[in-house]
C-alpha cells in the first residue's frame, strides 16, 4: 500500500493535525441527542457542552440510527467521531423502558472503545447551587469528583465508570510553577461508613 502525499496546503495542515504528537492534544467530545429526548436531558447534555465548551462538538438534530449497543447501530457514531474528530462522546435517549438515558463512550481510532450507559435521576443544574460570584465556575474549569467507598476499587462495573468518568472530564493538563499542596481528608471521620 502506498502513501500518497497532500496535494494542497489545507489538505496538509489536516494531516499535521491528525499526526502523532510529542504531548497530545485535549480529547474532544461528541455531544448528540436520540430519537426523543426529555428535557431533563436536555439540559444535562447543554450542561455537559458548557463544561467542555473549548472541546466540544454539540449536534443539535435527532438522530435516528444511532444504537450504541446494537450491532450495525454504531457506523453512524464512528462516522461523526472521525468526521469531527472526537475521542469522547455523550449520547441521550428517553424511552419508556430507559428514562433519561446516557450512554458515556470512548473512541480508539474511531472505533468505539468502551461504553457506559447511566440513567440520570435527581438532577440540578449548575444554576441550582448558590455561591459566591468570585468563586463561579468557569468556561475550562475541571469539576471535583470524590469517588467515596470501597466499591470504585472492587466492582468492575463502578470501577470502569470511574475510569470512563475521570477521562471525560480530564481536560488539559495543569502545569504549576509553584510546588502545589495538597491536605489528605479522612472521610471515615465525616461520613458514617
Amino acid at each position: 500500500m502506498q502513501i500518497r502525499a497532500p496535494k494542497t496546503k489545507r489538505a496538509k495542515r489536516d494531516l499535521d493535525k491528525r499526526a502523532p504528537k510529542l504531548v497530545e492534544n485535549v480529547k474532544k467530545t461528541l455531544i448528540l441527542h436520540g430519537t426523543k429526548t426529555s428535557a431533563v436531558l436536555n439540559s444535562v447534555l447543554t450542561e455537559l457542552y458548557h463544561l467542555k465548551r473549548d472541546n466540544a462538538v454539540k449536534f443539535s438534530k435527532k438522530n435516528e440510527n444511532i444504537k450504541a449497543f446494537e450491532s450495525g447501530g454504531e457506523t453512524s457514531l464512528e462516522f461523526f467521531s472521525h468526521k469531527t474528530d472526537c475521542s469522547l462522546f455523550a449520547f441521550g435517549s428517553h424511552s419508556k423502558k430507559r428514562p433519561n438515558n446516557l450512554v458515556l463512550g470512548r473512541t480508539y481510532d474511531h472505533h468505539i472503545y468502551d461504553l457506559v450507559e447511566v440513567g440520570v435521576e435527581n438532577f440540578k443544574s449548575i444554576e441550582s447551587f448558590e455561591y459566591d460570584k468570585k468563586l463561579a465556575p468557569k468556561i475550562g474549569s475541571k469539576p471535583l469528583f470524590a469517588f467515596i467507598g470501597e466499591e470504585f476499587e472492587s466492582v468492575d462495573e463502578l470501577k470502569h465508570l470511574k475510569e470512563v468518568l475521570l477521562d471525560f472530564f480530564r481536560g488539559e493538563v495543569c502545569t504549576f510553577s509553584q510546588p502545589v499542596c495538597s491536605v489528605p481528608v479522612c472521610l471515615k471521620s465525616v461520613i458514617n461508613l
